[in-house]
């Protein structure tokens, strides 16, 4: 039998897992420190989940493994950790996906004992689903760009960011 650990985070009760499984073999990072760094990041990252539906990428085997995309919230999650649910998909009977609100801490280290290591959020905030207030460039090097041609070519979006919204503001004032 696994040895677990319950915990109190922000006055709620978590339970870990195998906290002795390597998720990075590389690095021989194991899940107790994936937990560990998620609690310290935690103030943080959390200001990225808030109001954002979670899809979370699990990796239980670790990162030398394929891992899975996990949109619905699972049914055996904790109390603390909400759903929020986006309508328009037409595989679900009502059209409607309950996904995971993470907004807390101990919603954060939960989602680390399930080794989601990855999470992708919404750029849509909930109850403005259809409306999102953020752009993301996904800039990944791979042949023929490094991570030289990467970075210039987001430090030029940061630099047309900036100078459309100076143009952005004197346009509305």
């Amino acid at each position: 039998m696994p040895q677990k650990v319950t915990v109190e985070i922000g006055g709620n009760q978590v339970t870990l897992s195998n906290l002795d499984k390597v998720l990075y073999p590389l690095s021989d990072t194991t899940k107790a420190e994936v937990i560990d760094y998620y609690s310290r990041i935690a103030p943080t990252m959390l200001a990225y989940l808030a109001d954002r539906p979670v899809t979370m990428r699990r990796f239980p085997n670790g990162v030398e493994e394929d891992g899975f995309f996990q949109k619905r919230c699972p049914s055996h999650r904790p109390s603390f950790v909400e759903t929020l649910a986006v309508p328009g998909h037409s595989r679900e009977p009502d059209g409607v996906l309950e996904y995971c609100g993470i907004s807390g801490a101990a919603g954060l280290i939960w989602a680390a004992n399930l080794a989601a290591l990855e999470l992708h959020v919404n750029l849509a905030r909930m109850p403005r689903i259809g409306n999102p207030d953020w752009l993301v460039f996904d800039l990944d090097p791979g042949a023929p760009a490094g991570i030289l041609e990467c970075a210039d070519v987001a430090l030029t979006a940061r630099d047309a960011r900036r100078s459309g919204a100076q143009e952005l503001g004197q346009n509305i004032g």
